[in-house]
């Protein structure tokens, strides 16, 4: 792999190139100049330039040398190190270091130079620019009569089949667009009834501590009052005001121990309610409710509502 080819032609392509441990080689222009002994102008000429910096980074020089030798840019960059280590080592027995078509290295350390060949020629970049076609430039001179008369203008012929092709439909674009459309809606009918009996609450939620005081009647969205009760009625009984006393089944438990957990905890929050055995293997926490007859109902469903939402609440007698 011949490194210092690939050096100039970097470098010229480039007007820059950076040697490990050795420096920059830059491609620098030198302005026009007049020389007054001659009395003419010297154009401008470029030169190369040599400056010794050591700890840039710079992979551009390694992946130009990979892509040419067709290697990967790690082999590249060691391979450039390997030549930049053995031309110091050149350098410092006084050998120098030729760039073909470029210069040559001269010297060590900080007397190190670099030499421009003299028959080196550098073309400056040229700037692009556009024109115009022939075809353009010779319509360009045509009046806009002469132009419109010249334009071929095709007109369909009395015998001249014409064929109307059907619009073509791309089932593939609908049934993608009716997927997810389906996908959608299945998606908001999933999250509305999710939602919903989320909302609805569970069948055992903590009761506001919400009470009546005795003596008073139980509105319909009110929880019954808090009256220290040492067992409930069990029959419905007209009181003189003409009121009903009557006891509602909460919810109904198969063992006792859950029944009076229940009691426990709802008397916690501040409800009078209390544990009432039917059988071995049904029993109730009931809450004894003093209201007026016509509004039984709605007293159910209030406390339904307040502690019992996804179950059956009744009245026991």
């Amino acid at each position: 792999m011949d490194i210092a080819k690939y050096i100039g032609l970097f470098l010229i392509k480039n007007e820059y190139c950076y040697l490990p441990g050795i420096g920059n080689l830059e491609i620098r222009k030198k302005p026009a100049s007049y020389d007054r002994e001659n009395q003419q102008m010297n154009a401008p000429a470029f030169d190369i330039l040599f400056r010794p910096t050591i700890g840039s980074i710079d992979d551009t020089f390694a992946n130009f040398v990979a892509t040419n030798e067709r290697i990967s840019i790690a082999h590249a960059a060691n391979a450039i190190k390997d030549f930049c280590s053995r031309a110091k080592a050149d350098l410092a027995e006084g050998r120098d270091l030729q760039i073909p078509g470029v210069g040559r290295f001269s010297g060590s350390g900080a007397d190190l130079k670099f030499y421009t060949d003299p028959s080196l020629q550098i073309q400056p970049k040229s700037i692009p620019f556009f024109k115009n076609s022939t075809r353009s430039e010779h319509n360009k001179e045509k009046a806009i009569s002469e132009i419109y008369q010249s334009t071929e203008f095709k007109e369909p012929k009395a015998d001249e089949e014409i064929i109307l092709q059907t619009p073509q439909v791309n089932w593939g674009k609908i049934i993608t667009l009716s997927a997810i459309v389906l996908v959608l809606v299945a998606g908001a009918i999933f999250m509305f009834y999710y939602f919903n009996n989320k909302n609805g609450g569970s069948t055992d939620p903590a009761v506001a501590d919400t009470t009546v005081q005795p003596g008073t009647t139980a509105p319909a969205d009110v929880i019954p009052a808090d009256t220290p009760v040492t067992q409930a009625p069990a029959v419905s009984a007209a009181n003189a005001d003409g009121s009903l006393s009557y006891n509602v089944a909460l919810r109904e438990y198969p063992t006792r121990a859950q029944a009076e957990k229940r009691a426990a905890q709802l008397k916690s929050y501040g409800n009078n309610v209390t544990m009432i055995a039917k059988d071995s293997a049904t029993f109730y926490v009931v809450m004894p409710v003093t209201s007026p007859a016509a509004d039984t109902g709605r007293v159910v469903d209030s406390l339904k509502r307040l502690f019992n939402p996804g179950g059956h609440v009744s009245i026991i007698k």
